[in-house]
């Protein structure tokens, strides 16, 4: 069995501490690249399927630029056999991270698998950067084959010569599908990808990545981003001074965000001493009543 997992290279930004507004107060500080959560869950999958079945082959496949070679090699040493790297074929667009559009993508990785030949192709239910949850389903339509959506677990039947998977349909709500392959699923978050050897490391850093043939035809975008705006800080909610008081402590809880300082009592002494203390607090905080406390 042959599978294949796309895994996409992410600009993660944590923080905004920029001051240009043209660049959405984000410095190049402020952003790591990473491998998508979603993507690692799903090459969790396939080792999973691998050590069950064996005879499985893991091909990673991702596109564009090499921006998070180090974090795809640390996944390449988790336990798959190769790693693909596709280009955009030239593709630019006004998007301002210069990515194609979810059609284009799935073109590129229906062609790759095409090339590399796929029994099951895995992908992450969204990215972390653009969270569409578009490609797999586009790519399941390229190739013409089923689409099972944000499973959690997997695994393969070698009577029926089928996949058995289990997703979650919200809510808690949980479905278990079989599936005949060749077949492609997106994948939702699991466990954690697992932590690969020194040995395993030292081969992935010398691993000479592979390139599929997609072809030198240009594929025409459907979909254009314009702009990306980062989201609003949330307001705070902040509760009304306390009525009780008088105008100046009312004033100082506003200056202070409404917030009541916060008083407490230390207990020392005996154990008896502090068992009575909290007994004493409960009956004056209406915890309990003295008949029951006696």
């Amino acid at each position: 069995m042959k599978i294949i997992v796309c895994t996409k290279q992410i600009r993660y930004t944590y923080a905004r501490t920029g001051k240009n507004p043209d660049m959405k107060y984000i410095n190049p500080e402020d952003s790591i690249f990473r491998v998508n959560p979603y993507d690692e869950a799903a090459t969790e999958l396939a080792l999973r399927l691998r050590d069950t079945v064996g005879n499985v082959e893991i091909s990673l496949l991702t596109l564009g630029d090499m921006i998070a070679e180090y974090q795809l090699r640390r996944c390449l040493a988790a336990g798959p056999d190769h790693l693909f790297q596709a280009d955009f074929n030239g593709h630019k667009n006004p998007d301002p991270l210069s990515q194609p559009d979810p059609w284009v993508k799935a073109d590129l990785i229906a062609r790759a698998a095409k090339s590399i030949g796929a029994d099951l192709i895995l992908c992450g239910k969204e990215s972390m950067d653009r969270a569409s949850g578009q490609v797999g389903a586009l790519i399941a339509q390229q190739l013409d084959l089923p689409f099972v959506s944000a499973i959690t677990d997997l695994s393969f039947d070698r009577e029926t010569n089928k996949a058995e998977v289990q997703r979650s349909a919200g809510r808690g709500v949980r479905e278990f599908i079989e599936c005949a392959l060749p077949a492609v699923f997106s994948v939702d978050l699991g466990p954690d990808l697992r932590l690969p050897t020194v040995e395993a490391r030292k081969k992935a850093d010398a691993y000479k990545i592979r390139t599929p043939d997609v072809g030198t035809e240009t594929i025409h975008a459907k979909i254009t981003c314009k702009d990306i705006f980062q989201p609003r800080p949330r307001p705070k909610i902040i509760p009304a001074p306390d009525s009780s008081l008088n105008a100046f402590d009312r004033i100082l809880q506003l200056l202070a965000g409404s917030k009541v300082e916060k008083k407490g009592e230390m207990l020392t002494g005996s154990t008896q001493s502090q068992v009575e203390g909290i007994i004493n607090f409960l009956k004056e905080n209406k915890f309990i009543e003295s008949e029951k406390a006696i």
